[in-house]
Formats: C-alpha cells, structure tokens, sequence
C-alpha cells in the first residue's frame, strides 16, 4: 500500500478519537520470641463431618441430633462462636456439597459450617480447653489461631499528584521476555491478557488508599469490614496490588494483568482467613483469582519456619472448597529457606497425600534462574518469580512526592511478597485472554498444567518461571499478530507484525471499539463493525510482514486504545481470522 494513503488511513483513523519495597524477607536471627506464632487465648476447632454441629443462642447442638453434650460442656466455658460468618449456613453447605461432588473421596474439604473459634478468658484457659476438646471423640481438630504475616518481615531502612511522577515501567525487568521476566510486556498487546473480565480478589491486611497509580484501590472496592491503614501493613498490601494490577499510565509502574475487576478484604479486620476467604468466594465468579501474599510462623518446627497458611486445616479446608467451587488461589510458599516436602511438615504439602488446588509460589533471585535465599522450595511450589529488586508502590525509597503515601515507590520489592503478585498477574492474563480470544475460560488444572510445563526451569525446586508469550503460543490464542510495544507515547509509532504461511495474503484493520462477533470463522471478530477502518493489505512473501502507524502528538489521544485484527487467506485454505491486539496511546 503506498505510503500516502497508510498515513491517510490512519491519520482517519486517528482523528476518530479526537472529537517487598516490600519488607525484606524474615532474617534467620530474628527471634521467634519478639514474634507471636498464636493467639494464646483462642482456639480454633473442627468437629467431625456427619455431627451436623451448630451454634443456637450460644449453645453447640447438632441439626441431626447426634449427641454433642460432652463437647458442648467445653464451648460453654469460652466465648464460642462460628470461625465463618460471612455467609449463611446454606450457603456453606451448597460449597460444601459441590465441592464433593466434583473431588475424589480421598480429598474432599472439610466442611466449613464445622469449624468454630473458641475465645478464652485467658491463655491458661484456653490451653485447658485445647486439652480437653482434643481427647474428644467428635473432635477433628483443635489448635491455637495463628497470627497471620505478610509474607515478608518489617520494613529496614487516579492522576499523577503533584510533583510529577516518573515513569519506572522500562525498569520493571520482571515484565521483561523469559528468561529474564515474563515475556509481560510481549503479551499486553493481546486483547483479554490484561485480564479484561476477570475478577481480582485480593486478602490482605491493609492499603494504602487512593494511590495515584492504583485507581481500583479504594474503600468503595472493599467487601467485609472495613481494614484501618496501619504501617507496614498498608505498604505491604499496596505493594503487591501495584505488581498485580498497577495502573497503564505515563508514570509510576504497571501491573501484570492491570485491566481486572478488583475486590479487596481485610483479613485481621474479618475473623481472619477462612471467613475472609469466604466473603471473597461469595463475591466471586468461577475463573475469579484470588491472591494471598500471607504466612504463618511455626517455631514447634523450629526458629524462623515461615510456611504456607494451609499447613492449618482451618485455612486448607477453605481454600481447597474454593478451589472447587471455580476460585483460582495464588499462595506463597514463605520466607522460611524450607522444603515443603520435609517429614516434619506431616505431608501437609505433598499432593498425594492433600492437595487444596491452590497456586503456590516461591521466590528467585531476581532475574536469575536460582532459588531466592530466604525462599521455601519442594515440590508442591508450582512456579517462580523475581523476589527481589521489584518496582512497586509503597515505602517511598525511590519516589515520595511531598511525603505523600499515595505517590510512594519503591525499587526493592522482595520476599515471597513480590513474587505471589506476580504470578497472579499471569493466571490473570491467561484467563483473560482465554476467555477473549478462545472463547473459553481455564480450569484450574489446565493452568496448574500450563505453569508446570511452560516456562524456563532452575536446579532448584521452585517449580518454573512462567513464560506468557509460549503459553499463549501453546493455547493457540497467539495466531498471527503482535504488537511491539503495547503502550506507545504521543509522537511514537505503532508497529504490529503479522505471521504466517509464505506467500499467504493478510488484510490489518484497526478500531477504537470492540466487539465479540461470531460469524462462522475460526474465532470471533473483535472489531465493531460499524467503527472500524482498513488499514493495510500484505503478501506475506516470507511468512512475515510488519505495519507501522505514525501517532499524531494530540493530547486528545491520551489514554486511547486502538484494536486491531487482521485475515489471512492461504491457497487451498478457509479465511483465518488472527487473534486481535490492543494498544494503548499514553
């Protein structure tokens, strides 16, 4: 096409417009005296399937009326009341019942509705009573709650605000293609892999609210009670939501996946987190994604064993009953330099023995393939991520416009803390695009499958970094067209490739609207019909041909995004719709 009439044709199309640092990770020498593994003076207890136990007017009695007295004695000499309040009881039991229907026998969750909190006048009493319930026969469990940590230890030396914040995104080498990142920035281009229409729900114990480059952050996205913005919790949680989903804009960061639906709660705020975990399920859709960048403190295991949450069967049975009921989880493995896998742990990580279908992730140094010092490995981690030198909000050690918190950054993301978000980012991403370009949602399994086999590996057992560009390659929803750069500033230039057989014809169109139209193809069209523009016809004579599309310097254009799709006919072949690419003009 002559290069006159390009330029027309986009200048057209153009003009249409117009009118952790996260914390550092636990230090070996810190005292597990200075920090509480447990709450002393409260219990956690799970009676047995099939007792049908219940709280009525304070007093433990059984639906079916199985005999509960002998255990009932011991709630009456506490404040006892059901671990999960969020949602009903029916509705515990309908996740409960789907949950078996879709697991084998040997791995079903416990049921939730059996699980209670025990709270003590004092922790004498409550050990007393730890005693008496565990030699009870209708009782499964009973342990004292834990704290819950970031998973990272204590901080060590909507509109850009006032002063000017840079931009940081060329430095977020985490986005980077694998080996060294991602390959994030190679697939934002695709329509879905920012995860359009997929739900974010993150647990946490605090924000920091209204950041300039985190615009879902608010108290308006907040389901549960509301959590208070306490140091350092609040830079924790705004430094993983930055790495998930920061905002794409001209400053600051961006996110993995930063086009999700965000929903937060508080974890401490509501009862920790099996009821937190189910005010997210019941505020969730089946392929949602929930991310938990928590941890506990074990030291019976010995000094600084940092572990998973779900080595407590409270927090277990939550996760695996979301896990069937279509929620994906995102865990991290711990600070703690530990094998899962060790005998001590009870084979509360080996899949053979329990397996909750959550994500777990650990932690690499940086960009290299090697386990992160401080990270716990074995072989129930599923995949990796940079855990340490992360770009992200919060701490103000790089940028703190007018000591401001909601214009805070920091170059020193660590910990378990920094790779978690991460890969929620790329389950995100996948889903999104999935949905968008196949049709199709993922089940768990199948991106349990994609993390376990895509991706470059390492000697040690922190499963592989996952590399988004190959695994959409591998899913098919790369078919034909990419885009070079997914954000372009005022000025810069546009550039998309095309692939495919050589000598095969290809048509490009662009528009700045989408759709999602089934008209007998091999995939839908995304273009709107009604608003969209030819922009290039090809010969792909060795298999390849590129289009560049000049971008006029018009604040007007500023946060617009153009879609593109192209067709492909091959001698002998059906038209091949490619997959549809997405820019955003900063």
């Amino acid at each position: 096409m002559p290069s006159h009439t390009l330029l027309c044709l986009a200048s057209g199309l153009l003009a249409g417009l117009a009118a952790a640092q996260l914390p550092q990770p636990a230090p070996q020498a810190a005292s597990p005296q200075v920090l509480r593994a447990v709450y002393l003076e409260r219990l956690e207890v799970k009676l047995a399937e099939g007792s049908e136990a219940e709280l009525r007017d304070g007093r433990l009695v059984s639906r079916s009326g199985v005999d509960l007295s002998s255990v009932a004695r011991w709630f009456a000499q506490a404040d006892a009341q059901p671990l999960v309040t969020a949602v009903p009881r029916a509705q515990l039991d309908a996740w409960h019942a789907h949950a078996c229907s879709v697991l084998p026998e040997h791995n079903r969750p416990g049921h939730l509705g059996l699980w209670f909190k025990l709270v003590a006048g004092d922790a004498a009493t409550a050990e007393r009573l730890r005693q008496q319930l565990a030699a009870e026969p209708m009782v499964e469990h009973v342990y004292h709650e834990p704290v819950l940590y970031p998973a990272s230890a204590p901080f060590v030396t909507g509109g850009d605000l006032p002063p000017t914040t840079p931009s940081f995104t060329s430095l977020q080498l985490s986005h980077a293609p694998s080996p060294l990142g991602h390959g994030v920035r190679q697939v934002a281009g695709i329509l879905g892999a920012r995860g359009q229409g997929v739900g974010m729900r993150m647990i946490e114990n605090g924000w920091v609210w209204d950041h300039e480059d985190l615009c879902q952050v608010v108290q308006a996205n907040v389901i549960g009670a509301m959590p208070p913005m306490i140091m350092p919790d609040s830079n924790h949680g705004i430094a993983g939501a930055s790495i998930t989903f920061g905002d794409r804009n001209a400053y600051g960061v961006t996110g993995v996946a930063d086009e999700v639906d965000v929903l937060l709660t508080g974890i401490n705020v509501n009862g920790g987190y099996a009821n937190a975990m189910a005010i997210t399920l019941a505020n969730s859709q089946p392929g949602d994604v929930s991310m938990i960048v928590i941890m506990i403190l074990v030291p019976s295991l010995g000094p600084g064993t940092w572990l998973p949450l779900e080595f407590l069967q409270s927090s277990f049975d939550a996760t695996l009953t979301a896990t069937a009921n279509g929620l994906h989880v995102v865990l991290p493995a711990g600070n703690g330099n530990r094998s899962l896998d060790d005998p001590a742990l009870l084979g509360r990580f080996d899949r053979n023995f329990r397996d909750s279908g959550s994500i777990i992730v650990g932690a690499s140094e940086a960009g290299l393939l090697q386990k992160a010092s401080f990270s716990n490995f074995g072989s129930r981690v599923d995949a990796h991520s940079w855990g340490d030198q992360v770009y992200a909000c919060g701490y103000g050690t790089i940028f703190f416009g007018n000591n401001d918190l909601r214009q805070s950054y920091t170059a020193s993301g660590t910990g378990t803390s920094s790779a978690t978000p991460h890969i929620a980012g790329v389950v995100a991403a996948l889903q999104g695009a999935a949905r968008r370009q196949l049709g199709q949602a993922l089940s768990n399994q199948q991106i349990l499958d994609l993390l376990h086999t895509v991706g470059p590996t390492t000697p040690d057992v922190i499963g592989r970094r996952p590399d988004l560009l190959a695994m959409m390659q591998q899913l098919g929803i790369v078919d034909g067209l990419l885009v070079q750069e997914p954000d372009v500033m005022l000025g810069d230039t546009i550039v998309a490739d095309l692939d495919g057989p050589p000598n095969s014809l290809a048509a490009l169109f662009g528009s700045f609207a989408t759709a999602d139209i089934p008209l007998g193809f091999n995939r839908n069209i995304h273009l709107d019909l009604l608003a969209y523009s030819p922009l290039g016809s090809y010969v792909l004579v060795n298999g390849a041909a590129q289009y560049t599309l000049p971008v006029p310097n018009n604040a007007a254009l500023h946060g617009a995004d153009i879609y593109f799709q192209a067709v492909r006919l091959s001698p002998g072949q059906p038209l091949h719709v490619t997959n549809s690419c997405q820019v955003t003009i900063l």
